[in-house]
């Protein structure tokens, strides 16, 4: 259990992944002046920040789990993760940073490499503008994070927005009937009920996404 973020990375490029390290790096030098204090991988020292790898972590007392990159693997993708955090709620600071550097991995990178994560859209709209502000460089989230906003009605005819990571939509309809059962557990408040009607998907501006999360998994429609 934990706040996580996930990457693959196609193990057959390491050469290049090694190569455009530095340009990653170059690009996340230029945001620690923006980013929460970085320690090195244990909690303490300073970051490493050099080919051929990234390692960091907060500093002790607010460290967690070690963020390092790239994680070689003797497969076709190589698996990474990085957990900054017990849950969302309990995340430590320096999982902005861990966001920051996986999204410029991801415009350096391309298609070698594949992001994930259990943080909200909301989370990697806060990097993503501070990418945009900082470096004058474009981030199309839904693109890069293979990410889509689903607008759903309930049986009530009440509308919202659902967040959803991958294209195979097998699942959603047990997710939403799972949220509808806590409800009534007294688990976790969800103000809809089925059955439940996708209407298509929408694309919110990135700075409008922090203001329109409502809570896990959804956000309001206007």
């Amino acid at each position: 259990m934990g706040h996580t973020h996930y990457w693959r990375i196609r193990t057959e490029a390491k050469e290049a992944v090694e190569k455009r390290l530095g340009a990653v790096l170059e690009d996340f030098a230029r945001l620690l002046p923006h980013l929460p204090p970085l320690a090195g991988p244990d909690g303490t020292g300073g970051p490493v920040l050099y080919p051929p790898e990234v390692a960091f972590n907060g500093p002790a007392p607010e460290d967690y789990e070690s963020f390092v990159f790239p994680w070689w693997e003797e497969r076709e993708w190589s698996f990474g993760f990085c957990k900054t955090g017990f849950a969302w709620e309990d995340k430590r600071p320096y999982d902005l940073a861990v966001r920051v550097f996986l999204l410029l991995a991801k415009l350096h990178l391309g298609d070698l490499v594949q992001v994930a994560s259990d943080a909200p859209l909301r989370d990697w709209a806060e990097a993503a503008l501070l990418v945009e502000s900082v470096l004058a460089l474009p981030v199309d989230l839904y693109g890069l994070l293979e990410v889509r906003l689903l607008e759903v009605e309930d049986a009530r005819g009440r509308r919202f927005l659902l967040e959803r990571w991958k294209e195979d939509d097998t699942g959603l309809s047990d997710w939403l009937q799972a949220r509808e059962r806590m409800d009534r557990e007294g688990l976790f408040p969800w103000p809809f009920r089925g059955p439940y009607r996708v209407l298509g998907e929408v694309h919110l501006p990135q700075e409008e996404l922090p203001r329109r999360w409502a809570r896990e998994g959804f956000y309001r429609r206007g």
